[in-house]
């Protein structure tokens, strides 16, 4: 089959090359990268470098629905679309132009938490499975049919980071296997129920500031939930911190107040304490909770700020 993936993510880059490596792919589509830093300097994502490294055509259209992109793809004549956290809703006239029509693998258990960020949702709010759905797009947000689902259990103390790459392999395996089924019409595909259907929206970036009086326990999920990227916040001292690792501890300390025992740096919740395992002070290396306390002379009684 011509496959042409869309992706735009370290998240697409592991499920592109599995598809590459079992049919070859006509061409990759990515978001048009943006200029960042003071150099405005434009930076591809993963899955552009790998295309490049591999000879794979690369579009990054400003806008994927547009009638002149539509027809660069027409003029390729793919047999279907295979899309990854691409970015871009695509419409219905760009989805007719594969012969099969495009399929889209989301790291979640569809029809819940369908939307941008799927797997920190589900760690954040404390779930204990999650996984893969292939589905038949539509012009609704991860709304067609299923073709294949299966089940990934969410470890204690899985970060996204590890997470996502569990899922990002799987999904690559169960895109071949759902290919397959396509080309010898072997499938039955499913509709969603609607009824049980969950949304999953973009992290905001308020939301990435720890609140201290939350109990410990949500605190826990959403440290683990933006581990590695973008990480939980806090303030300090007049300077900001990433929170990366903690650990739920049986003291009572008042929310946000901060403790030392037996050389562990604990901070107070709504409900308890955590331990602080590993934190980043803004534009230092990531050290450990006693590192920090050494370094920057800790004294109880000093609090973490949202």
């Amino acid at each position: 089959m011509k496959i042409i993936f869309f992706g735009s993510t370290d998240f697409s880059q592991p499920i592109a090359q599995k598809i590459h490596e079992s049919y070859g792919l006509a061409g990759v589509v990515i978001t048009k990268p943006k200029p960042k830093g003071r150099g405005l300097t434009v930076e591809l994502p993963l899955v552009g470098k790998w295309a490049n490294e591999n000879n794979i055509m690369l579009f990054a259209p400003d806008n994927p629905n547009a009638p002149d992109f539509i027809k660069q793809l027409t003029d390729i004549a793919p047999d279907i679309f295979v899309l990854s956290a691409y970015g871009h809703i695509l419409s219905g006239d760009l989805l007719k132009v594969p012969r099969v029509g495009g399929i889209n693998i989301h790291p979640s258990l569809l029809p819940k938490y369908r939307g941008a960020a799927p797997i920190q949702r589900a760690i954040m709010a404390g779930e204990q499975k999650t996984g893969i759905t292939i589905f038949f797009m539509d012009e609704k947000i991860d709304h067609g049919k299923i073709i294949l689902q299966q089940e990934v259990p969410i470890g204690e103390k899985e970060t996204y980071g590890s997470l996502s790459q569990r899922l990002a392999q799987l999904g690559g395996e169960l895109a071949i296997q759902a290919l397959r089924m396509i080309e010898k019409n072997e499938y039955q595909p499913i509709a969603q129920n609607e009824n049980e259907a969950s949304y999953a929206p973009k992290i905001k970036k308020e939301e990435t500031f720890i609140n201290w009086y939350e109990p410990s326990k949500k605190i826990f999920n959403l440290v683990r939930a933006l581990n590695p990227c973008p990480g939980a916040r806090t303030h300090f001292r007049q300077m900001e911190l990433t929170i990366l690792e903690v650990e739920p501890c049986d003291e009572k300390i008042d929310p946000g107040v901060l403790y030392i025992r037996n050389k562990e740096l604990l901070v107070g919740s709504g409900d308890g304490a955590l331990i602080i395992r590993l934190l980043k002070p803004a534009n230092r290396r990531v050290m450990s909770g006693s590192d920090f306390i050494n370094g920057y002379r800790i004294k109880n009684g000093e609090a973490f700020k949202r």
